[in-house]
């Protein structure tokens, strides 16, 4: 794995979201769209990639699905659940985007916002995140996935048992 300072990537992410919020607002109207991920979160270290979480109404999900289906490569669909979908959005800014669709107000949707919200709200978290990462630095990506899947695990866990 490799990592960056998020500082170093702001201006390219600005252009990336601004690209994907008007593809996705205008495939799914009624969608709120939050930026998410380490490159959400001022002077988190972060592999480059963009993540927007889109958040629908329970009663519009499938049909938006279906609309980001439509628009994005599927991707990892052994993690979808009945309220959590995610896509391959390509490149924006030459950054790999990724689009996290879930049904408003489920767990999952409270699950991908939390930490990011947590990291920018607590330095020593964050310092403590970035720390995990400068330890795989240069490792193997399954290594890192698993390291970080515990520290959210770690974090959140008593939020959402």
């Amino acid at each position: 794995m490799r990592f960056v300072p998020e500082r170093e990537l702001r201006e390219q992410v600005k252009a990336a979201i601004a690209v994907l919020e008007v593809e996705l607002e205008s495939a799914l109207p009624a969608c709120e769209v939050e930026h998410i991920g380490a490159t959400s979160v001022p002077g988190a270290l972060t592999k480059g990639d963009v993540d927007v979480l889109v958040r629908v109404s329970p009663d519009r999900y499938e049909a938006a699905m279906d609309a980001v289906r439509s628009a994005y490569e599927v991707n990892q669909p052994e993690n979808w659940t009945d309220d959590f979908a995610s896509f391959d959005a390509g490149r924006r800014e030459a950054l790999p985007c990724g689009v996290q669709l879930v049904r408003a107000g489920s767990p999952d949707d409270r699950l991908l916002t939390e930490m990011s919200r947590r990291l920018r709200a607590d330095p020593d978290l964050l310092e403590r995140y970035n720390d995990l990462k400068r330890e795989h630095e240069g490792a193997d990506r399954d290594a890192y996935w698993e390291a970080k899947a515990r520290f959210h695990e770690a974090e959140l866990g008593e939020a959402f048992d």
